[in-house]
């Protein structure tokens, strides 16, 4: 027989995930340091390179100066998402009840960012106090209207410590809504078309006291879920991201607005999630002997002198 008759087995398909390169933390910071697109956060005086383009949309958003064209100012840098004040699940726990939380179409998910604590991504904690003035800066650049109240993204939590306030967007005006005109931005929601039904407006998994609300925005909204993936490069289910985002170690890449509102006499400051990655998931909690013990079994501080 004509070895050249033998058919040769095909190579196994690699899974995406087999493709992606292990990630180390200089790997990382290196990335966030010197890739194009953006800014590492941890950068001094970042503020030099920014400017608000005014008359958005979504409100003035910062853009790169000395350009010759407009481009958003995307900040990135390595966080810790905190366990407290997590409101990054499918519906961002809105209560109908509740009159501040205003209307279901305008719905924003929100976390708070902090420090990581991992040992090998130290940078993390190191350059936090930085990104801190950074994002001070950004505001500042606004001019000060008198009496009128700042909201920044800078959260201060007693026995906290600070935190960067991050949201997302939960739904975007489709077409019909816009009149038939896309978005004026480019950054429309197409792309969420090729996604699996769970990413769908209409299984959408929010709490019983929401669906309504979400039947109603249906018609004329686009959901957008969050932009966040796994280790794996996997985009997040909803279902999943309490389980894979409360308290995990994240690269984050966000955009800066601002937004002036006569009526409150409010100056108004976002960090708006554009794409986050999963680095390190959420630790444990920790445990206790106390837990799932069996109370006929007598007191367990006893047990050990039996």
């Amino acid at each position: 027989m004509n070895m050249s008759d033998i058919a040769t087995p095909p190579a196994p398909k690699l899974s995406f995930s087999a493709l992606i390169p292990p990630k180390t933390p200089a790997s990382v910071l290196n990335k966030l340091k010197t890739s194009p697109g953006g800014f590492y956060a941890g950068t001094p005086r970042l503020a030099y390179r920014a400017e608000y383009f005014t008359g958005g949309r979504d409100g003035n958003i910062l853009i790169t100066k000395g350009l010759d064209y407009d481009e958003e100012f995307i900040i990135r840098g390595v966080f810790e998402i905190s366990r407290n004040n997590f409101f990054f699940t499918p519906d961002g726990d809105f209560n109908p009840a509740n009159i501040f939380h205003g209307r279901f179409a305008d719905l924003k998910l929100s976390c708070q960012l902090t420090a990581g604590r991992s040992k090998a991504f130290k940078f993390s904690s190191k350059d936090f106090s930085t990104v801190v003035n950074n994002l001070s800066a950004f505001e500042n650049l606004v001019p000060k209207e008198r009496h009128y109240e700042t909201v920044s993204v800078i959260q201060d939590a007693i026995g906290q410590g600070r935190s960067i306030k991050l949201i997302h967007h939960l739904f975007e005006a489709n077409d019909e809504a816009q009149g038939g005109t896309s978005d004026e931005d480019g950054n429309g929601s197409t792309a969420i078309n090729s996604l699996s039904s769970e990413f769908d407006t209409v299984t959408w998994p929010v709490a019983d006291r929401c669906k309504g609300h979400l039947q109603d925005v249906a018609s004329k909204h686009n959901i957008c879920p969050l932009p966040a993936y796994d280790q794996s490069h996997v985009l997040i289910p909803p279902l999943q991201y309490k389980a894979k985002l409360k308290g995990a170690l994240v690269e984050v890449h966000m955009a800066f607005y601002h937004h002036r509102v006569k009526t409150s006499r409010r100056d108004i400051f976002e960090a708006v999630l554009r794409e986050l990655i999963v680095l390190s998931p959420p630790a444990p909690m920790p445990s206790s002997r106390f837990k799932r013990r069996c109370l006929n079994d007598g007191p367990c501080t006893e047990q050990r002198n039996k």
